[in-house]
C-alpha cells in the first residue's frame, strides 16, 4: 500500500519581534494546519498554513521614553508556507514502536495581512490605502525546530518552536525610514532591521498509510526503504 503523506495540525501563542514593545504580554493565540511527505526515513517537505495574529504595546516597557510615545497595534496574519524539514533519527511508522524524534526544518513563505490592522499613531487617509498596505506582499523565511512523539496506528504528537525572518520592516507599521508624528511628538524606529516573529505549538498529525505496509512481516520481506 502506497504511502500518501500526513496531515495535521497545532495551536499555540505567536509573539512579534520589533520596534515597539512585545514581550509575554504580547503573545496571542494561533493555530496551524499542514500536509507532510517524507521523502526518505530523515527528510521530508511540508506545506503549511497559519493563522499569526501579533500585538504589542509600548505601555509594556519600563523605559519612561517608551512609554511616553504610547504606540500599540493589532494586526493579524495568514502565512502560507513550504519548508524541508530533517529529522535526526530514521521515521518508522510500526505500529509496536514509538519514538521521540527531534527534528529542524527550513523553508520559505508568503505573509498577508487581513482582515485587522489597527493601530494609534497612523491615521489613514482613506480606506484605500489601508488596504494597499494591507495586502503589500511580505515574504518569510521560516527556521523550525521540533520533537514528534510517534503512537500506534500512526498518530504523532509533536511539540514546535518557529522563527520567522522577514523581507518587511513594516508589520508593526513602524519602520526606521518613516518617521511618525503624534501629539507626544516626532518618533523613529531604531534602525535593527526587517521585523521578525514567532510562534509556539503543540499538535497531532496522522498518517494515511504505513511507510512499511501494513505489518512487520512485510517490512521484513521487503527491507529498509520506500
Amino acid at each position: 500500500m502506497q504511502y500518501k503523506g500526513e496531515f495535521g495540525g497545532g495551536i499555540g501563542t505567536s509573539s512579534y519581534m520589533g520596534q515597539i514593545k512585545g514581550g509575554f504580554k504580547s503573545y496571542k493565540a494561533n493555530f496551524n494546519l499542514f500536509y507532510k511527505k517524507f521523502l526518505s526515513e530523515n527528510f521530508s517537505v511540508r506545506f503549511n498554513y497559519e493563522y499569526v495574529p501579533l500585538t504589542a504595546n509600548d505601555a509594556f516597557s519600563k523605559q519612561k521614553q517608551i512609554i511616553e510615545r504610547d504606540f500599540n497595534f493589532y494586526r493579524t496574519f495568514h502565512e502560507f508556507n513550504f519548508m524541508f524539514e530533517y529529522f535526526f533519527k530514521d521515521v518508522k511508522y510500526l505500529n509496536s514502536e514509538n519514538h521521540v524524534i527531534p527534528y529542524v526544518g527550513v523553508g520559505f513563505g508568503y505573509l498577508l495581512n487581513v482582515p485587522t490592522n489597527k493601530n494609534n499613531f497612523i491615521t489613514y487617509t482613506s480606506d484605500i490605502q489601508k488596504y494597499t498596505e494591507q495586502f503589500w506582499p511580505i515574504c518569510t523565511m521560516p527556521i523550525n525546530f521540533g520533537l514528534n512523539y510517534r503512537l500506534k496506528n500512526n498518530i504523532n504528537l509533536l511539540s514546535e518552536v518557529t522563527f520567522r525572518f522577514t523581507t518587511s520592516d513594516l508589520l508593526d507599521n513602524f519602520s526606521a525610514t518613516d518617521p511618525i508624528t503624534t501629539a507626544n511628538g516626532i518618533f523613529n524606529a531604531k534602525n535593527s532591521g526587517n521585523d521578525k516573529f514567532y510562534s509556539i505549538k503543540f499538535g497531532v498529525s496522522k498518517s494515511l498509510f504505513n511507510l512499511y505496509g501494513l505489518d512487520k512481516s512485510k517490512k521484513k520481506k521487503k527491507g529498509r526503504g520506500f
